[in-house]
């Protein structure tokens, strides 16, 4: 692999220097302890197998000009582990660090890296820390482990020790929610009052179904716990709507399958409902063509969106 290759040749123009405790003075200055490294610094303390503490390194590109809302996500996610890891007081000796784009744009590019933010993995190659394979691995970034509970479950199985996330409460949100959930059920007792029960009826109860269905598959509630980003960003500058992977969306994603089978939906119950009703027989069966043709052209919409998010899925509708 071209990226350890890099760092296995650059091992070997690295001295001595290699020291946890510099480490933990570089971390001093950060609040979540999380070390700011420079190149020189990463390719010292963080590359050399032969040191005897693990160091967990995202690279990343935190800066406002590159617009990495996930890098900062992660950031987050990083920091918050860090935080907590700090406060256990544990005696494994394992560091956290950050190398940006800015600081190692060099050594980004002999990597070949095209895509961040990336979690790396430098375990310690010697002493009470040592594994058995001290070469570096990557944490893949996906649903599970991009927040800071995850990030750091997935952590204490590499390392075979307990490292807990420390992410802050957020009391507003819940005092938020208490309040939403009590005015919501103020207002619908009053409005429970004025309606009748002619009113609700199956077709009320039809339409909350479907909508309750399409909010439900259309990944909202992944994205309620993962809180990805609207929209990517390609290294050109322009904007993309789906993330590239089955593991991840955005938010305007979301939006984009729900429409889609939104339609899906009103295409079904145009069908069973209204066109039947139709008195004329021509207008009946051009009225059920369009409408099958309306629904044929979402559903192939959807499962190109589908085949494009899992290159090897064999099948497709109309659109490629």
């Amino acid at each position: 692999m071209r990226v350890w290759a890099v760092l296995a040749t650059a091992l070997a123009a690295v001295c001595a220097g290699q020291s946890f405790s510099t480490l933990q003075q570089l971390g001093k200055g950060d609040r979540d302890g999380v070390v700011q490294l420079e190149l020189e610094q990463f390719m010292a303390h963080v590359v050399p197998e032969t040191k005897d503490y693990a160091v967990v390194v995202q690279l990343t590109a935190l800066s406002a000009q590159y617009k990495c809302d996930t890098c900062h996500a992660i950031d987050k996610s990083l920091r918050a582990v860090s935080r907590g890891w700090r406060r256990q007081r544990a005696s494994r000796r394992i560091a956290f660090a950050t190398l940006d784009v800015d600081n190692g744009e060099e050594l980004f590019r002999k990597m070949g890296i095209d895509k961040i933010p990336r979690l790396m993995i430098f375990p310690a190659g010697r002493g009470a820390e040592a594994m058995a394979d001290a070469s570096p691995r990557e944490m893949k970034l996906g649903a599970k482990n991009s927040h800071a509970a995850g990030m750091a479950a997935r952590l204490s199985e590499l390392f075979g020790t307990e490292i807990r996330a420390d992410e802050p409460i957020d009391y507003m949100r819940y005092v938020v929610g208490v309040v939403g959930v009590l005015a919501a059920a103020f207002v619908g007792r009053l409005a429970w009052r004025r309606v009748s029960a002619s009113v609700v009826g199956r077709n009320v109860w039809a339409v909350t179904s479907i909508t309750f269905v399409l909010v439900m598959t259309s990944g909202l509630m992944w994205n309620r716990i993962n809180a990805p980003p609207f929209m990517g960003q390609a290294r050109t500058g322009d904007v993309v709507l789906f993330a590239p992977t089955n593991s991840q969306q955005y938010g305007v994603e979301t939006q984009i399958v729900a429409t889609a089978y939104a339609v899906c939906a009103l295409c079904v119950v145009l069908l069973v409902r209204h066109v039947p009703r139709v008195p004329s027989g021509e207008q009946r069966a051009l009225m059920a063509v369009m409408v099958v043709a309306v629904l044929l052209l979402a559903h192939s919409y959807v499962n190109s969106v589908f085949r494009m998010k899992m290159p090897g899925y064999p099948f497709r509708l109309l659109l490629p």
